[in-house]
């Protein structure tokens, strides 16, 4: 993170003595600020008016869409002030805070503005602080500088530390205490090869797999081999060639920049990055950084290299080292827990040296959580004056002792030897980081490493040569959730966020007795949760009880300060703009806006903390907000026929100073204003909640449970990020569901955070560094499914440089992948199968009924064999006999797996693939759990007795390769019991579709942003106009259903593209090796028509039928797709069009 307002300093001392008295809501900071934006505006955008400072600042390029900016030092400037001035990037806060600006004393102002939209702002000559206007120069010049926390680190002596509510000493001798320091980063040098351009010939990287076999066979430890020369050998490169429009052969890989590479499914896209690392890091003298799914692949990447002589380290978030431990012990099959080793417990220790040092009043270890590693405070030994009068207030004569200065915090000595941080410290000397993008984007370095504060990020950005970022795709996505976590906080079960962790705290504190709730944290966050259900609770008996208050939330997303904001210009619309009501007789206007004024200051304080009493000097606000908290604690608890909505009445009248006109209908003003203080409640509590979630997550055993809304997006990265499009927003959305069948009609509530564009920090990720004046790192983004045509989620919006495909012979292997469709029917009837779409009811039944039907033989006949047996005998390849099954949960792969073993045929022959976090002595009822595999170990599959693995779709789309020796696909066919379709209250998709709309627009092709923004006439009206398409477009995206049948033909093309990815990234763990895959597709909900024997399928009926539609321009000579995207197209998907065409 920058430093925002260290700048200030030198400037505020030449300011202060003469800033006037009682101006504490502008202070000389704010104004320096403000006069930062406008210097900005006139070095890059002169012609400008002031109002247009606040476009510079969101990350869009409306001055580049008006001509202004053209240059990358433009640009920098404009990077540069958003570090500073990012809290200043929204309107509404701009335009007050230029209005602020313009009252300020003209002495000591650096510029006028004659009017805030029309005309540059005249820049002045004033006397106090004259160079300041040098000082923004540099600041729009030179680097930014970092924001530091200087850290003294502990010597020997006596120190304490707080775990929770307990307080704990510890003895530090000086024989423990290492001599040496922490190692460090450089941040100044280059990275070891400069940033410059990779370029590697094909024979080198051959030359390189052959090495790197030769040092895993001469391995000492009989390790396993990985082939790579072989592997290497059955893929080609081909790069972008615009003058032949195609994809052409190449014998050299050159990244520079940013290089987006695709590759076909099960082309080696992983073999190529882990062969390009090796031969960067050994022969090219470079730093690599690799960015992969989870921790288990970052542990074993880690160590793969390690094996091959190459110093690798991960790098892993803190918050999530307990999960990351019970996971890896449960990987491990040992008998006891003293058999379970693996390498990666080095980067997770949990051993803390200090716990061993505690005092007589450590009774249990500590947490993994609650290790001091820079939390030590000096002890402090009273003396005896102070012991005697320590009740003493002191006199006149005989003064009490000056308090002392709060203790300074220290870190531990023995961070530079603690096992706990033996991977930070490994990643000073390593040559290759190993990470995912959560702990890539959340990690901070560690204080006792540098002073400066930051994300990992930036570092590996500063340097590392090369980042290379697998399953792009996957991490777009990713991004986009991190930056706007969002979740249903209630509805109906199993989607309802807030029931499920409110049912696991009490299914926990039960566990043990409430004992739990001795630590005053975990009673406070269980008390928290209390508080959220029963705000939530009173919020839905409003909502479902009252239609008029239900239609004044739905009409847009909401929040306690939108809501109060609507109250307030209902009660006072003599003050709207535009169009206002005349003024009430007997005010003037000058009195009303005091009295709008007054309640916006009461409740913007009762919204900071709605449930606990204010001080403050105005004794009028104090009383105010006073009441107005009594009132929500009554409303929260009280029983409906209390006194407490009678008083709410007369609140309401007071706040509007008995306004006739609000009181002649005051039983709606009073039902939407209480709603209002609920829902400040359960906002309050909700964030407190969140806050406090990962100091509880251990006691409370929360690793099983939705966490994302605790994972805040860091503020380090907002002045990076674009805005969300439709401004950085939270709030909440209530979305009505069907009626039952009494005629009553409930809904779910929505809760969001959009902190900005996540994806773009994907896209920029090379230029993160360009603010610094030094090199940018190169950036090799891989993927099967980076181009996906219009799909919001999975296309990546950088163009397509080079493909990964397998040889000609292999490849034509993987085009006889054959489809087929095999529907069926409720027994003794032409109802036909469905899993998707299916009432939650009656998806077990529909299930079982599947399963029946393809694993029972025909009891009447003898010798019949069942179709899943058939299917397992027309597979070709001995090797390859085995079928996955797939459903859309875990829970009902559980029940799958169970039904099929219960078959005396199938006794034992199948395999159930389990979440990371399950509990394998629960996971199966009538199997041992050795017939389960944990997701992570996937890959085992190919080496057990299994025949059927059931799993859920989306547990196996990517990332795990399942061969058997040699390299080939260790399943031969897979059966799609379910159709792939995201859950219909997933907000993420929302997210995901507004941020496709915001990238696309600016760096689409049709110029739209450009266009756009001209038409607005200037930059103020086109970041409004733009603002408003956004927000109009989110509340689409908010409010669609995401039915087949709802969507507009638009949306269904996107929609194929992202199942098309899906399914597609299934298949490919069926084609590894050049070879072809059986596919078989079971659900109904895949060609309804045809399943149900009506008709033929559309496009617009049939999710297989519009796959194909949406591929077809690119396999047809004729059509007016660019000859580029049918070269792209082709490589990557024409075993999946070919294969669609060829089923009917």
């Amino acid at each position: 993170m920058r430093d925002r307002s260290g700048w200030h300093a030198p400037l505020l001392e030449q300011l202060r003595a003469v800033w006037p008295e009682g101006s504490q809501s502008f202070e000389p900071g704010d104004m320096l600020d403000v006069e930062l934006g406008l210097y900005l505006l006139e070095t890059v955008t002169p012609t400008r008016a002031a109002a247009d400072v606040w476009t510079l600042l969101g990350g869009y390029p409306y001055s580049e869409a008006f001509g202004d900016v053209r240059t990358d030092a433009q640009r920098l400037r404009i990077r540069r002030a958003r570090h500073y001035l990012w809290d200043l990037r929204r309107r509404r806060e701009w335009r007050l805070a230029l209005e602020s600006y313009r009252q300020v004393d003209a002495r000591l102002r650096g510029y006028d503005i004659d009017d805030i939209d029309e005309g540059p702002p005249k820049r002045r000559h004033p006397s106090r602080a004259g160079k300041r206007f040098a000082r923004y120069e540099d600041l729009l010049t030179l680097p930014p500088a970092w924001e530091r926390t200087l850290l003294p680190i502990a010597s020997a002596g006596e120190y304490r530390f707080q775990a929770r509510e307990h307080r704990h000493s510890v003895r530090l001798p000086g024989s423990l205490i290492p001599g040496t320091a922490a190692p460090s980063h450089d941040l100044d040098s280059l990275p070891p090869g400069g940033a410059a351009p990779i370029e590697v010939a094909w024979v080198k990287l051959e030359a390189a797999a052959q090495e790197m076999d030769a040092v895993e066979s001469a391995a000492a430890d009989g390790g396993k081999t990985n082939g790579w020369a072989d592997r290497l050998a059955r893929v080609k490169l081909l790069v972008r060639d615009e003058t032949k429009a195609a994809f052409c052969d190449s014998d050299t890989l050159r990244i520079e920049g940013l290089l987006n590479l695709v590759g076909m499914v099960g082309a080696g896209k992983s073999t190529l990055r882990d062969i390009v690392t090796y031969w960067a890091v050994t022969q090219d003298n470079r730093r690599i950084t690799i960015v992969v799914g989870d921790v288990a692949e970052v542990l074993s990447i880690v160590d793969q290299f390690t094996r091959l002589g190459v110093a690798a380290a991960p790098i892993l978030g803190h918050s999530t080292r307990e999960r990351n431990i019970t996971r890896l012990h449960r990987r491990i099959d040992a008998a006891t827990m003293l058999g379970h080793d693996h390498p990666g417990f080095a980067y997770l220790s949990s051993a803390c040296p200090l716990d061993a040092l505690r005092g007589i009043e450590a009774t249990a270890p500590l947490a993994i959580g609650q290790a001091p590693c820079g939390a030590l405070y000096p002890a402090e030994n009273p003396t005896p004056s102070t012991a005697s009068n320590l009740f003493s207030e002191g006199t006149q004569d005989n003064p009490p002792e000056r308090r002392r200065a709060r203790p300074k915090r220290h870190g531990c000595p023995l961070w530079a030897v603690c096992p706990r941080h033996h991977g930070a410290r490994q990643l000073v000397d390593a040559r290759v980081w190993v990470t995912t993008s959560a702990g890539l984007v959340h990690s901070s370095v560690p204080e006792h490493q540098h002073q400066e504060k930051l994300r990992y990020l930036e570092l590996a950005c500063r340097v590392s040569d090369l980042i290379i970022v697998d399953e792009a795709d996957r991490v777009q996505m990713q991004l986009d959730t991190a930056f706007a976590p969002a979740t249903t906080l209630l509805g109906q079960a199993p989607n309802s966020w807030l029931d499920e962790v409110a049912g696991h705290k009490l299914d926990e504190l039960a566990r043990e007795g409430r004992l739990q709730l001795s630590d005053r944290e975990v009673d406070d966050w269980a008390n928290a949760i209390s508080t959220v259900s029963a705000a939530a609770d009173r919020l839905y008996a409003h909502l479902i009880r009252t239609p008029p208050l239900r239609a004044w939330i739905t009409e847009d997303y909401f929040s306690a300060l939108t809501l109060h904001q609507g109250l307030i210009n209902a009660w006072f619309p003599d003050l709207k703009d535009p169009s206002p009501a005349p003024t009430p007789p007997g005010t003037t206007p000058a009195e009303r806006i005091a009295a709008r004024d007054r309640v916006n200051r009461i409740l913007d304080r009762f919204r900071d903390d709605p449930l606990e009493e204010c001080q403050s000097e105005d004794q009028d606000l104090t009383n105010a907000v006073n009441r107005l908290v009594h009132l929500t604690l009554e409303i929260l608890h009280a029983p409906r026929g209390s006194t407490a909505r009678r008083r709410l009445r007369e609140a309401v009248l007071d706040l509007v100073g008995r306004d006739p006109r609000v009181e002649n209908d005051i039983d709606l003003h009073a039902s939407r204003f209480e709603f209002t203080l609920l829902l400040a409640a359960l906002h309050h509590r909700l964030n407190f909640v969140t806050t406090l979630w990962p100091r509880v997550e251990a006691a409370l055993n929360l690793e099983s449970t939705s966490n994302v809304l605790s994972r805040r997006p860091p503020r380090d990265y907002e002045p990076i990020l674009p805005e969300s499009p439709m401004g950085n927003v939270l709030g909440f959305q209530f979305r009505l569901g069907e009626r039952n069948r009494d005629g009553d009609q409930s809904g779910e509530l929505r809760f969001f955070r959009c902190n900005g564009v996540g994806r773009e920090l994907l896209l920029n990720m090379a230029e993160l560094t360009a603010i610094d004046n030094r090199p940018r790192p190169n950036v090799l983004l891989m993927s099967a499914t980076s181009w996906a045509g219009t799909s919001t989620r999975y296309h990546v919006h950088a163009p397509v440089e080079a493909i990964l495909r397998p040889h000609d012979d292999e490849a034509a292997a993987i085009l006889r992948t054959e489809f087929r469709k095999e529907f069926l029917y409720v027994p003794g009837s032409t109802v036909a199968l469905r899993l998707s779409g299916a009432p939650q009811e009656t998806r077990p039944l529909a299930l079982q009924q599947m399963l029946e039907q393809l694993a029972v033989p025909d009891r009447s006949l003898a010798e019949s064999t069942s179709m899943l047996d058939q299917e397992l005998t027309d597979i070709d390849d001995p090797d390859r006999r085995r079928i996955l099954l797939l459903v859309g949960s875990y829970v009902e792969a559980k029940n799958a797996a169970e039904y099929l073993n219960s078959i005396p045929e199938w006794t034992g022959r199948i395999t159930l693939l389990v979440s990371d976090d399950a509990d394998l002595d629960n996971a199966w009822t009538s199997l041992p759990p050795s017939a389960a595999l944990r997701r992570g170990d996937i890959a085992s599959f190919a080496h057990t007795s299994g025949e059927i693995l059931v799993a859920p779709l989306l547990a196996v789309e990517r990332g795990h390769n399942i061969v058997v020796p040699g390299g080939k696909a260790a399943i031969g066919s897979v059966y799609f019991l379910a159709r792939p379709h995201p859950r219909p209250d997933d907000i993420t998709l929302a997210i995901q579709a507004i941020n496709d709309w915001s990238v696309r627009q600016v760096r689409g092709h049709d110029r739209a942003f450009v266009q756009a923004a001209l038409a607005a006439g200037t930059l103020d009206q086109a970041g409004l106009a733009f603002r408003r398409r956004a927000r109009k477009l989110w509340n689409h995206y908010l409010t669609r259903q995401l039915s087949w049948t709802s969507l507009t033909p638009e949306e269904k093309i996107a929609f194929t593209w992202d199942q098309l990815v899906v399914i597609w990234q299934v298949i490919g763990r069926l084609v590894r090796g050049g070879v072809q895959a059986r596919v078989v597709f079971v659900d109904a909900a895949f060609s309804p028509r045809e399943a149900g024997l009506e008709a033929a399928d559309t496009p617009a009926t049939s999710l297989l039928a519009s796959m194909r539609m949406i591929l077809e321009p690119y396999f047809t000579a004729e059509s007016s797709a660019p000859d580029l995207d049918k070269s792209l197209v082709k490589a990557l998907y024409e075993p999946l069009y070919r294969a669609l065409a060829g089923m009917d």
